[in-house]
């Protein structure tokens, strides 16, 4: 049992430092997202994909030297890193339309004038981050950042 509880105890401090990575990451993604939208003028799913594609790149280096401090086979590692990614950039560019389309439906159902476009744009945006950052975490922990004795 005791290796059972050593490992669950490096699992979970490795999920809250690539929870704190994922805020980092986060904050990266949604400014690249606002700067791109409302300040650039961009599609909303354009704007998407280039903001998620600069916060990986964050998030790969951060999780490579703070997270799972797996700097060795930094290629492979790469290639991992962003296939998953570009998985969930896949499955979250094909949910971010249907959300909006969905939240812009029980808006309107519900009469709630002061949800603006962007406003569903957003919240479905944050739904859709949500999903695949919890998915990407075990992908991650289990295939790109793999120990040897896990």
């Amino acid at each position: 049992m005791p290796f059972q509880t050593d490992i669950m105890k490096q699992s979970y401090k490795e999920f809250i430092k690539y929870g704190l990575v994922g805020v980092i990451g986060l904050g990266v993604e949604w400014l690249a997202f606002f700067l791109f939208r409302d300040y650039l003028g961009i599609n909303y799913i354009v704007s998407h994909v280039l903001s998620c594609v600069l916060a990986i790149i964050n998030n790969f280096l951060l999780n490579s030297f703070f997270t799972f401090k797996a700097t060795d086979k930094i290629v492979q590692r790469a290639l991992s890193f962003f296939g998953i990614a570009g998985i969930g950039i896949v499955i979250s560019t094909i949910l971010l339309p249907l959300l909006v389309q969905l939240y812009g439906f029980i808006v309107g159902q519900f009469d709630l004038e002061f949800f603006s476009q962007k406003i569903i744009q957003n919240i479905a945006k944050l739904t859709t981050t949500g999903i695949i950052a919890f998915l990407q975490f075990f992908f991650n922990k289990y295939f790109t950042f793999k120990k040897k004795s896990q």
